[in-house]
């Protein structure tokens, strides 16, 4: 498989070398600023099922 066709999520710094890899990089609302700033787009929290949020708005 092509990572640059995976979707990646994260929350921390240890996160960004697999945010680079994938071709989208999705960061929870409350994630480090760091993440934040690295990524191609910003979801709801953990607690608000944010992965869920985007994975429906994907795959439907």
């Amino acid at each position: 498989l092509d990572p640059a066709g995976a979707v990646a999520f994260g929350d921390m710094p240890n996160d960004l070398p697999m945010f680079r890899l994938c071709g989208r990089g999705v960061a929870m609302a409350d994630a480090h600023p760091e993440l934040l700033a690295e990524a191609d787009e910003i979801t709801l929290s953990n607690d608000d099922d944010g992965v869920a949020v985007v994975l429906e708005r994907l795959f439907g």
